[in-house]
C-alpha cells in the first residue's frame, strides 16, 4: 500500500514538474510595431500626412465614400518605447496578464485642415488581466498562433493638445495640453471600448515576436449610418488581419463596460 501511495505522490510530481516546465510568461515588446488606426467620421477631415502619419486604413476599417462611409485612409501611429504585453503560455493554454501601449505624437503633430490644424496626443492604453469584476482573457495557441476566445478589459488616460489658428473649429484651445478625454470623443464624435476583443495572433516560431493580429477596436463610431464604424483599432503587429470573425455581442460589451466602470468606482 505505501508502495502504491509513493507511487501515485511521484507520478502527481512529475506531472506538476511537466506543467511548470511547460509554462512561461512571455512578454512580447510591441515598440515600433504594434500599430494604433484612426479614422475621421467625416471624410472630408481624413487628410493624412506623410506615411508617418497616414495611407490606407488596415483591413477591416475600408469605408466607402461619403456620405454613406467615410473613405479609406487613416491616421497611423507606431507604437512608443516601453509598448509591451505579457502573457502567460502553458502548454496550450494562454492568459493575459497585462500590457502598455503608449502612443507619443508630441514630438510629430498631425496636421488637419491644411495645417492650420495640428493635434499632438500622448496616451496610454492598459490592457489588464485579472481583475476584481473581470477574468483575465483567455486562449488557445494552436500551431504558431493565440486564438483568443474571450475580451480583456482595457482603459486608456492621456492628454492631447492642438496648435494653430483653427484649433477653436474644433473647440479646443491653441497651444494648451488638456485631459484626452473628454474632447477627443466630442471632436471625434466618437465613444472609447472598454475591452479590447484580441482575435488572433500569429507569432513567429520562437513564439517571442507577433507578427500579425487581427484588429482589437479601441473607438466606435457614434454615426450608425456609417457602412463601417470601427473609427479606431489597433493592431499588435504592422501586418493587420482584419477584424475578428465572430465580433462580440453588444450584450457581451455592455457587461465588460459594467465591470470596468465599477473597477473605476472601486479605484476612486
Amino acid at each position: 500500500m505505501k508502495r502504491i501511495v509513493a507511487m501515485v505522490v511521484a507520478v502527481a510530481a512529475v506531472l506538476a514538474y511537466s506543467s511548470a516546465a511547460n509554462a512561461a510568461l512571455v512578454t512580447f515588446d510591441l515598440t515600433g510595431s504594434g500599430v494604433a488606426w484612426s479614422r475621421s467620421t467625416d471624410v472630408n477631415a481624413a487628410i493624412p500626412g506623410p506615411p508617418t502619419f497616414g495611407g490606407v486604413c488596415t483591413p477591416g476599417m475600408e469605408s466607402p465614400p461619403a456620405p454613406t462611409g467615410a473613405g479609406n485612409d487613416c491616421f497611423r501611429y507606431s507604437f512608443a518605447p516601453g509598448s509591451s504585453v505579457t502573457v502567460d503560455i502553458t502548454g496550450s493554454a494562454v492568459t493575459m496578464i497585462g500590457g502598455t501601449l503608449e502612443i507619443d505624437t508630441t514630438g510629430t503633430p498631425t496636421p488637419l485642415v491644411f495645417g492650420t490644424i495640428n493635434l499632438s496626443v500622448d496616451t496610454t492604453a492598459t490592457i489588464h488581466g485579472a481583475t476584481a469584476y473581470m477574468p483575465a482573457a483567455v486562449g488557445t495557441l494552436v500551431g504558431d498562433s493565440i486564438l483568443w476566445s474571450s475580451m480583456a478589459p482595457a482603459s486608456s488616460v492621456g492628454t492631447i493638445r492642438c496648435d494653430g489658428p483653427n484649433c477653436a473649429l474644433i473647440s479646443m484651445p491653441d497651444g494648451v495640453t488638456i485631459p484626452f478625454e473628454p474632447i477627443f470623443s466630442a471632436i471625434s464624435n466618437s465613444s472609447g471600448a472598454t475591452g479590447f476583443t484580441l482575435g488572433q495572433w500569429d507569432l513567429n516560431l520562437a513564439h517571442d515576436a507577433i507578427i500579425a493580429s487581427t484588429n482589437a477596436t479601441t473607438r466606435w463610431s457614434n454615426v450608425s449610418a456609417l457602412a463601417n464604424r470601427h473609427q479606431g483599432v489597433i493592431t499588435f503587429a504592422a501586418t493587420g488581419l482584419g477584424n475578428p470573425v465572430p465580433e462580440p455581442a453588444s450584450a457581451a460589451l455592455i457587461l465588460l463596460g459594467l465591470g470596468a466602470l465599477a473597477l473605476r468606482s472601486r479605484k476612486a
